[in-house]
């Protein structure tokens, strides 16, 4: 099957939302799905790139109507909403697509719901937070204080939704480890995505340029960088490299000690790759991430409308004189950023495989394995190690219980977790681990919607289904909150099945 990808590229929206669609698109690819990308607007450097893949890549057609939508990005769809989902629908039959990712903040909840109408399952890929959605799957790797608060209103209750750093989307290149290298002067890298269009880039050469024009400095700038001409005839006379639509940023960012650039989709490559950043905020919507990310100790900031060459080479300077502030950034940017949200979200998109068995007496003695393990009971109502006879008659009463049902998860006949449902009425308490063997797979998620799916064709009358989680499982909380289930006490969660 085919997925597509709805996303633009020019001088007012920069180049971002392709660069991490192309990582959406690699991590697809790698689980058997064939990306194809729509677009009506679209650099020659980038198409190169998506045909170099050899991944699909279609133009819509040439329009001068508007978008009707009253949002603050809407010109930048450059076409009616309606023309530009109809001709989407078009390719999305010609391709049989089962999924449109839309990475376009000119697009909202009448596109997508006419999307969906057309047979299509619709991804949104947003860090505004500034419209409505009708998503099956919203994605936000933005960093707030309250991420799932700020969609409560935007987007349908049933959307699964993967918010946080957890879920930024890089290429490859960004989930490898950086090397050590042993060098004695510092290394910088100066890269503010490919337009620039608040000119930040020759600010940050003359800032540099003044503490030391011997210093070691790579600059990575778009084609479309209007001042491209200027920025190479100065980084020339400094001796310093330009590298003009790099497809090696990871490489250059590994080979770096300290970063200027600005607080968008780069700030967390940057972060991905442990590098020490003063992050300039060169939009509005970038100011909430920023700061925030400056609060957890990911960058040092600064405002693209009072920054000067002066102040950033003082906020570079104490950057580069403290050894320690460095390697302490370095540390919680490894924290907040793994690299591996393309390869997360990548596995709710792509057919998973995992089917639903009910569990029988030959699988006792697996099942108390699994419970055993250390990593799955830290997190069971019941911490202690189950005794092999209380497990033979707790399994006994669960599989002759009308209103009990134990699941067993499987993908390609190879045990995934396992799912069991209390019912109570019309309501049902859900309790899930995956087997020691695929934890930290990010499969948590695929495992609860498959069970999910066989629980309302086989018990229609449950319409909610209730979790609890412990005070520390942060993780199991974050797997109920981005499938759809809603808060309504400390450490209690429920879902309503399709109603």
């Amino acid at each position: 099957m085919s997925i597509l990808f709805r996303v633009d590229a020019s001088e007012a929206i920069g180049t971002g939302h392709v660069m991490r669609c192309l990582g959406l698109a690699a991590e697809l690819e790698r689980l058997g799905e064939t990306p194809v990308f729509i677009a009506r607007s679209m650099p020659p450097h980038l198409v190169k790139r998506i045909r170099e893949r050899n991944y699909g890549l279609e133009m819509l057609s040439p329009t001068y109507s508007q978008n009707e939508r009253v949002m603050h990005h809407a010109a930048w769809l450059t076409a009616s909403w309606q023309q530009d989902v109809d001709e989407t629908l078009k390719y999305a039959t010609a391709y049989n697509a089962s999924w449109v990712v839309i990475d376009h903040y000119g697009i909202d909840l009448p596109w997508q719901q006419k999307a969906k109408a057309g047979g299509l399952k619709v991804a949104v890929l947003d860090d505004l937070a500034d419209r409505p959605h009708g998503a099956d799957l919203l994605v936000d790797p933005s960093l707030n204080a309250a991420p799932h608060g700020r969609y409560a209103d935007l987007s349908p209750k049933h959307a699964q939704r993967l918010l946080g750093p957890r879920y930024a989307i890089l290429r490859p290149e960004f989930s490898e480890p950086r090397p050590a290298y042993d060098q004695a002067s510092l290394r910088y890298l100066i890269a503010f995505g490919g337009v620039d269009a608040a000119g930040m880039t020759m600010i940050a050469i003359e800032a540099l340029s003044s503490l030391s024009a011997e210093a070691d400095v790579n600059v990575i700038v778009g084609g479309q960088n209007g001042a491209l001409t200027e920025i190479r005839i100065r980084t020339e006379a400094l001796g310093w490299t330009v590298h003009v639509d790099s497809s090696a940023v990871g490489d250059l960012m590994a080979r770096s000690d300290i970063a200027i650039g600005a607080g968008g989709h780069m700030l967390w490559e940057r972060a991905a790759m442990r590098l020490p950043t003063v992050a300039i905020i060169v939009a509005e919507n970038q100011r909430e991430q920023v700061n925030e990310a400056a609060k957890q100790n990911l960058v040092m900031p600064l405002d693209a409308e009072t920054v000067t060459a002066d102040s950033l080479a003082l906020a570079v300077t104490r950057l580069a004189s403290d050894d320690a502030l460095r390697r302490a950034m370095a540390d919680a940017c490894a924290w907040a950023v793994d690299g591996k949200g393309a390869r997360r979200i990548a596995r709710r998109l792509a057919a998973d495989g995992i089917t639903m068995r009910t569990a029988n007496a030959s699988d006792r003695t697996k099942i108390l394995e699994w419970r055993n393990d250390e990593r799955v009971r830290r997190f069971s109502r019941d911490s202690n190690i189950i005794a092999a006879s209380a497990h033979d008659a707790w399994l006994q009463t669960v599989l002759s219980a009308p209103d009990r049902q134990l699941l067993i998860g499987e993908d390609s006949g190879e045990p995934v977790g396992v799912v069991r449902f209390d019912q109570d009425g019309n309501r049902a308490e859900v309790s899930i681990y995956l087997t020691p063997s695929r934890l930290g797979s990010g499969l948590g998620a695929n495992l609860l919607l498959a069970a999910e799916q066989w629980l309302a064709f086989t018990h229609p009358d449950i319409h909610v289904i209730d979790a609890e989680v412990l005070d520390a499982n942060a993780a199991s909380a974050e797997l109920f909150l981005s499938t759809g289930y809603t808060p309504t006490s400390s450490g209690q969660y429920e879902k309503r099945m399709g109603r």
